[in-house]
């Protein structure tokens, strides 16, 4: 294995190499009259942006309801990501990307764009005018041709830094010591286990100079079953010992997603079937996961992954017709130190509500 790395590190020191060359040449754009919050992280793979973004949005509709709040991101795997969208409800995942679709399923009345150049997607499909107005950047840490006023970075705390190396050889996007570049780290999926190996991981944060605020985050999981109908209507599930269960989930952390479900349905009796993540669930493949549903067996996934298949109308008439039960994962943020990260955003918008009344004043 110590072969195998040494082999590939100078791959790992080009692209790092890259990676600086390529974030040297830009220059960060402001957008116009907003509040830029971005959520991301330095590592490849899910480490809970989805859930961070909607806890924000949810304390900005509460604590500022005049406010005008976008969700813009790239449509990771969207087909209108090159040209750019603004999302309307119920709108197609495979042409928006699973995450946005899901952000504008949960929000309504929040706008959502996406666009792999996201300062021409925000200028071209921005329909608010407010001047009041917070724009949340999703997966933004690494994109700096926009200007943001305050990021987090998302660390996961079952394996942070991965093995320590960037790209090929390791999970890291950029060097640990960037993380200076945030404005606060949060750990997240925080657990009883996890939360022993905390310290050592804050300590090699300090190691490499970073003072950056830290806070912990776990997830709340719900299990609801989709009742099939006109629309699709979600219930209370109570947990049965006796059921049987098949995951089928496309995340970037699916054993997580594995260990929730046997937590919040009591079960060990869960066979799994993992995707990459973003999979699109094309017909073949949900025509052969309905094959390989067993008799008695509940189908279980989480909400992103059934945004994409109930676009699907032959899958969701087969398991309506077959009567093949359905439950999904419904997962909520709670953060430990709740009140403290909330004090800092609403000192965040009374400084950019300041500079409001500066400007007006001119």
């Amino acid at each position: 294995m110590k072969i195998f790395l040494y082999l590939l590190y100078p791959f790992s020191l080009f692209y790092r190499f890259l990676f600086w060359r390529q974030q040297k040449g830009i220059t960060s754009f402001h957008l116009p009259n907003a509040l830029v919050i971005s959520v991301g992280n330095i590592t490849v793979g899910g480490t809970g942006k989805t859930p961070f973004v909607q806890y924000l949005v949810h304390f900005f509709k509460e604590t500022y309801p005049s406010y005008a709040i976008t969700i813009l991101s790239r449509g990771y795997k969207a087909e209108k990501s090159r040209e750019g969208a603004i999302l309307q409800i119920e709108s197609n995942p495979r042409l928006y990307g699973d995450e946005p679709s899901q952000h504008k399923e949960t929000f309504p009345d929040v706008q959502v764009i996406i666009g792999r150049d996201r300062k021409k997607a925000f200028l071209n499909f921005n329909k608010f005018q407010s001047p009041k107005h917070i724009v949340i950047l999703d997966d933004g840490f690494q994109h700096k041709a926009l200007h943001r006023d305050f990021d987090f970075v998302l660390l996961d705390a079952n394996s942070p830094f991965g093995n320590g190396f960037t790209i090929p050889i390791g999970f890291l996007r950029e060097p640990v010591h960037h993380l200076k570049r945030a404005d606060a780290i949060v750990f997240t999926k925080l657990t009883s286990n996890n939360r022993e190996k905390l310290e050592k991981y804050k300590n090699l944060l300090n190691h490499v100079g970073i003072e950056t605020p830290v806070f912990h985050s776990n997830f709340t999981a719900s299990i609801k079953e989709v009742i099939f109908g006109r629309s699709f209507l979600l219930k209370s599930y109570e947990s049965n010992q006796d059921k049987k269960y098949f995951l089928v989930t496309g995340v970037g952390n699916p054993n997580h997603v594995f260990e929730t479900a046997k937590l919040s349905l009591q079960s060990d009796s869960i066979r799994k079937k993992f995707f990459p993540d973003h999979y699109e669930f094309h017909s073949g493949s949900l025509e052969s996961l309905i094959d390989e549903i067993q008799e008695g067996e509940i189908l279980v996934t989480t909400e992103k992954d059934w945004v994409k298949m109930r676009s699907n109308l032959q899958f969701v008439q087969t398991l309506e017709k077959k009567k093949i039960r359905l439950l999904l994962i419904l997962i909520q943020v709670t953060v430990d130190e709740d009140q403290e990260i909330k004090s800092m955003l609403a000192a965040l918008v009374s400084t950019y509500e300041a500079k409001i009344d500066q400007v007006s004043k001119i």
